[in-house]
């Protein structure tokens, strides 16, 4: 990409931001969208909308030199939207499909744009110690717990993730089965896909399980009461942003691994 050095850019993904933040370019950011809230300097950044539908508008009149955005939520129409209004377009790949692996990949991938391989290098290398040393713990686990990611609007909406998604390869990263690897993507939450899936944990987005008002409101979600995790109430909740796989992504998963192999408290 003809974008030598950017000086500055809309990132839109909040994995991303942390990613051009850990490199040392967060300076160069002059806008993002309303899920990028760390590192803390990330949310007095001008927002442009919601990731999946930003505003081209927005995103024109802060005047970027690039804007970059990811597989999963630039839809091809914003973009060919943006560079109809001659603004250099990146698209990184999807990372939820291949997990750390896919994160090494946009580290490389921003750290080459910026000119800053030499911080992509210790980034990637950091990520890599951390996800070595929580497999060691892992292969000494007695057992895989199955865990079932629920993703709450309200007490009358929610969804599972099932494979190619963030939650997906957190939790197994952290050492356990997706309860709902039966399907691929979202699916909205029945009593019958969770009795289906009986996970022994439940982890939820930590604003999901405020919407259904604390653990108790999710056990009145369909089928969670009868399952494993409901009748023993591991309903866990998780950051915000761990649908986007970022430089956390291994500190989550290290959090994860205790709460799931941890001994039923008594």
């Amino acid at each position: 990409m003809d974008v030598p050095a950017p000086k500055r850019v809309v990132v839109l993904n909040s994995s991303l931001v942390e990613i051009v933040f850990g490199l040392g370019k967060g300076e160069t950011i002059v806008g993002t969208d309303v899920t990028a809230t760390y590192p803390p300097e990330a949310s007095r950044i001008p927002k442009v909308g919601h990731p999946y539908q930003p505003s081209v508008e927005g995103i024109i009149s802060l005047t970027p030199d690039l804007v970059i955005g990811a597989e999963e939520n630039l839809t091809a129409t914003s973009a060919e939207q943006l560079r109809g209004a001659r603004l250099p377009v990146l698209i990184v790949e999807n990372s939820s499909k291949e997990g750390i692996s896919g994160l090494l990949r946009r580290i490389e991938v921003l750290a080459r744009i910026f000119n800053a391989e030499e911080a992509g290098e210790r980034m990637k290398q950091d990520i890599t110690r951390q996800v070595a040393e929580l497999e060691k713990k892992i292969a000494l686990a007695k057992k895989k717990p199955r865990v079932l990611f629920l993703y709450a609007h309200s007490p009358g909406e929610a969804f599972v993730y099932g494979k190619e998604t963030g939650t997906h390869a957190l939790i197994e990263l952290a050492g356990g089965q997706n309860a709902a690897d039966f399907t691929t993507g979202t699916k909205a939450l029945t009593a019958e896909g969770m009795v289906q899936a009986s996970p022994d944990a439940i982890i939820m987005l930590h604003r999901g399980l405020e919407a259904v008002s604390g653990v108790n409101g999710a056990l009145n979600l369909p089928g969670v009461a009868v399952t494993p995790a409901g009748k023993n109430k591991k309903i866990l909740a998780v950051d915000n942003s761990v649908r986007w796989i970022g430089p956390r992504f291994p500190s989550f998963a290290e959090k994860l691994f205790s709460e799931i192999h941890a001994a039923p408290s008594r």
